[in-house]
């Protein structure tokens, strides 16, 4: 069997002249190693129909926000995607934003990342794989499962801990040295 033909023989284009249909214009390598830098001066962010939006030189519509260092830097170096997930452009600093713009990128970013912190670790048990966690949090007691335990706890920066669990939700111990002695030992295990 033969494999379908790619294009016209010997043009060296492939079946979509001009880029493919379903994704818009090819683009160039150097096209899409260029950083745009997103400042107050070239794009204006706001809220419409409850989700944000940006307004640039290229482009108007919606956003949303990705953190490129989730576990250091959690207000530096935004990634900004529209709903095909292209890089619209990097926030390098939400400080820069000052007043209600920064405070809207803040809330947004506290919104896609929100995890709730663990104050103390009533039970954990392990079965078949999988661990099955008790633990409590400021909204009150969580029940979450972790796979592949060791590798569902990531250790960040100054004693921070994010666990993952099964449907990829998060939940965080922002110092694991200060969780009482009796909650330290059921997780230590796992550090």
């Amino acid at each position: 069997m033969r494999p379908p033909m790619m294009g016209m023989r010997g043009e060296g284009r492939g079946p979509f002249p001009g880029g493919r249909p379903d994704k818009g214009p090819v683009r160039t390598l150097a096209e899409l190693s260029v950083t745009v830098w997103l400042t107050p001066k070239n794009a204006e962010f706001y809220i419409k129909n409850d989700f944000l939006h940006i307004k640039t030189e290229s482009y108007e519509g919606r956003v949303h926000l990705c953190r490129q260092f989730p576990f250091e830097l959690e207000w530096e170096f935004i990634s900004v995607m529209n709903e095909e997930q292209a890089e619209v452009g990097i926030i390098k600093a939400t400080a820069l934003f000052e007043g209600a713009g920064e405070d809207l990128l803040r809330n947004e970013l506290s919104r896609r990342y929100y995890a709730p912190v663990i104050d103390k670790i009533i039970g954990v048990k392990e079965r078949y794989g999988f661990s099955y966690w008790r633990v409590h949090t400021a909204e009150g007691n969580v029940n979450f499962t972790l796979h592949d335990t060791y590798r569902s706890i990531i250790r960040a920066t100054g004693g921070r801990v994010v666990l993952l669990d099964v449907n990829g939700n998060r939940v965080e111990i922002p110092n694991v040295e200060a969780l009482d002695r009796k909650s330290y030992k059921k997780i230590e295990l796992y550090l």
